[in-house]
């Protein structure tokens, strides 16, 4: 749809556009190049590391390296994944390569070669020269830069090779790097005895604690003073990513009415042509959109809508609509099926609850069935089948002889004859009454099918277009005006509040095309701005810009509410603290004179590695404190995560000595190699200034 409305937008244009390519033509690429003679240095940044801008087309040419070891093209949810892996190859060639100069970590042309053809082949590498074995062939690998060599330095193939040797010996160096940062993680016999103890130490508590939620708010006193003070001390809180916000109508095309009857009209035609071919693979492979253009099925198999007709070899059945799309079908041939297929209907009566009186009922409805009343009409209204086979009166469809319980199987197979089973069936479900609605055969069609998929006609898509086109031009002057022509017009708004720049989807817009009205938020739209017209996948869009804010700490005004939040719980707190500290006695004595919203009770084997404490929450601080009193000690009151607490301290379980913390050390330098590791990349991200603006260009 895309290219209907670009062709749509320009045909208006076409003298214009050929004047202009003939003046393109005279002057060459050097216009439009990243690099301008003409124009001046105009390079198109996708982002900065390390202080070195990334030029586009630097960028781009290594998401192509990536994409050259997929064995089919990627599509677009996997370029995300490939631009991502371009932009850490860019990181580890620059950042990296920073670091690596002031530690003095170098890859050799020695180890190049050994990673190459040597004893150490790097798998990502070695993988493209295995022998039939699935073994990493030397040889494989000997003759392919020997081949290289013969073809010289600027054939494509060594040009690929160069790529290839660049990528090897960026990633070599990565893991250098990062064996290196992540090895020099030691644990002390102090820190490997903590970790013991962290994980076998136990105390038994008892606590009081007073959430902050039982504090009304109408006792506290928070001014805006305070919020703004909160705010002031605690920026990090209010840190925020870039964001955009936008309001969006949508002009969904959709097919017509119209569009639906042509199609069909069309099949029909196609119809006389397919019952007078003699090709029929040809046919179907020539005029057919679907994925499966002939197939072989026995009648449990067969399209629901032919069920009832007269299936003939020769003929054409359709055309059907179904799931977007009409079909046409020829039986172009018969064969007979290695098991049986049949088709029954069936009333159940389950017996799991009273045997005799389901059985009761069964007979009696059988009863009614052979003295004249209709089959379907009771199946619809008695007995305990699934929903979708009472509403079908009963019908099972076709099955194949195995499909249901052996009871069940061994009367409609065994049946001679269509119609009613003249005697209940009983199988672990309850009592059936069967009707055999056609018997068993071994029948099979083979099948040449024509599908042509409902889409929106260009009439359809120029309509959408239209009035896409009318609104838009109507309403820019800006966010008001947009408002005004939606609610006059009884267009639906959405809103979509929190767009980040690498965002693939906005609320209800998915697909490849939504990147386009990201992009305009970004890099083109000022706060009330009124789009264009957007083409989208399935629907025309006009945007307006609600807000925007750039990367850092967010405006006081934005998350008022929020620091808000926080202000009024840290009034809470020492207004909890105070009427707490006024107190004495034990902790039920101090709870009981605190009054509503204090609760005692006692946690056995409460561990240090704990992060919260039953009917308290998470309570990293209290957990600590009462690691750190003596038995039979009593806290002051500890403000926590959620709440106010005392603990008191009623027994302390220690670890018995042990002579060997060899275990315990591992554990403790795992734990610091695993975290390093993991986080190199971010830590050198963060230390070389990485501006990532890829977002304005994908």
């Amino acid at each position: 749809m895309a290219i209907i409305t670009s062709i749509r937008e320009k045909s208006g244009w076409a003298i214009g556009v050929i004047a202009v390519g003939l003046i393109l033509f005279m002057v060459g690429g050097d216009l439009l190049s990243p690099n301008s003679t003409l124009l001046g240095n105009n390079k198109q940044i996708v982002g900065e590391i390390g202080g070195d801008e990334i030029e586009l087309r630097e960028f781009s040419a290594i998401v192509e390296n990536i994409k050259a070891n997929y064995p089919t093209p990627p599509n677009e949810q996997q370029m995300q994944g490939v631009r991502q892996a371009a932009w850490n190859e860019m990181i580890y060639r620059i950042a990296y390569k920073n670091q690596m100069d002031d530690l003095g970590i170098t890859v050799t042309e020695e180890e190049m070669s050994d990673i190459i053809s040597g004893n150490n082949i790097d798998p990502a590498f070695g993988q493209y020269f295995r022998d039939s074995t699935g073994q990493v062939s030397k040889e494989n690998i000997k003759q392919y830069l020997s081949m290289l060599k013969t073809q010289g330095a600027n054939s494509q193939q060594y040009q690929q090779f160069v790529n290839i040797e660049q990528q090897l010996r960026t990633s070599r160096g990565r893991i250098k790097y990062e064996n290196l940062i992540s090895r020099t993680s030691y644990a002390s016999d102090l820190e490997a005895k903590k970790e013991y103890e962290k994980q076998n130490d136990k105390v038994e508590i008892a606590y009081l604690n007073v959430p902050f939620y039982s504090v009304a708010d109408s006792l506290v006193d928070v001014s805006d003073s305070d919020i703004k003070a909160y705010y002031n001390n605690n920026q990090h809180e209010f840190e925020r990513k870039a964001n955009r916000g936008i309001e969006f109508v949508s002009f969904s095309v959709k097919p017509s009415d119209s569009d639906k009857e042509m199609l069909e009209g069309e099949l029909k035609d196609l119809s006389r042509s397919f019952a007078k071919t003699s090709n029929d693979t040809a046919f179907v492979d020539s005029h057919s959109e679907g994925a499966t253009n002939l197939m072989s099925v026995n009648m449990t198999g067969v399209p629901t809508y032919m069920l009832n007709e007269d299936i003939t070899e020769g003929q054409i059945y359709g055309p059907y609509f179904a799931a977007g799309a009409y079909r046409i079908y020829k039986v172009i041939g018969t064969s007979e099926d290695s098991v049986y297929s049949a088709r029954a209907s069936h009333i159940l009566f389950k017996n799991d609850k009273d045997d005799a009186a389901a059985k009761r009922e069964a007979l009696a409805t059988l009863r009614k069935i052979q003295n004249g009343e209709n089959f379907e009409d009771l199946a619809k209204k008695v007995g305990d089948a699934a929903p979708t086979t009472k509403a079908n009166g009963g019908d099972l469809n076709w099955f194949a002889k195995g499909r249901m319980v052996k009871e069940f199987d061994q009367v409609v197979f065994g049946a001679r004859r269509a119609g009613l089973v003249n005697k209940l069936v009983k199988t672990q479900f309850g009592y059936h009454i069967i009707k055999v609605t056609e018997t068993k055969t071994k029948k099979m069609y083979d099948l040449a099918i024509v599908e042509k998929k409902l889409t929106p006609s260009d009439a359809t898509i120029n309509e959408a277009y239209r009035k896409a086109s009318v609104f838009a031009s109507t309403v820019k002057s800006g966010r008001d005006a947009f408002e005004a022509k939606a609610e006059e017009e009884k267009i639906f708004v959405e809103q979509a509040l929190n767009i980040a720049p690498e965002a693939t989807f906005i609320n209800s817009l998915r697909g490849n095309s939504v990147r386009q009205v990201v992009r305009w938020a970004y890099t083109e739209a000022q706060v009330n701005d009124v789009s264009e017209v957007f083409d989208l996948d399935d629907r025309f869009v006009v945007a307006t810009l609600m807000s925007s804010r750039e990367e850092g700490v967010a405006d006081f005004a934005e998350v008022k509410n929020e620091a808000k939040v926080q202000a009024t719980k840290a009034k809470k707190a020492e207004y909890i603290v105070n009427k707490l500290s006024g107190l004495s006695g034990d902790l039920a004595s101090i709870a009981k004179a605190y009054g509503n919203g204090a609760k005692t009770d006692i946690v056995n084997e409460l561990q240090f590695s704990d992060i919260s404490i039953q009917g308290v929450g998470i309570a990293p601080k209290a957990i600590g404190t009462a690691f750190g009193l003596k038995e039979g000690a009593t806290s002051t009151p500890i403000v926590d995560e959620n709440s106010v607490v005392i603990v008191k301290v009623r027994s302390a379980e220690k670890a018995l000595e042990t002579a060997d913390y060899t275990i315990y050390q591992n554990q403790v330098e795992q734990r610091s190699q695993r975290y390093a590791f993991n986080k190199i990349l971010d830590a050198v991200t963060e230390l070389s200034d990485v501006k990532d603006e890829r977002y304005k260009f994908f």
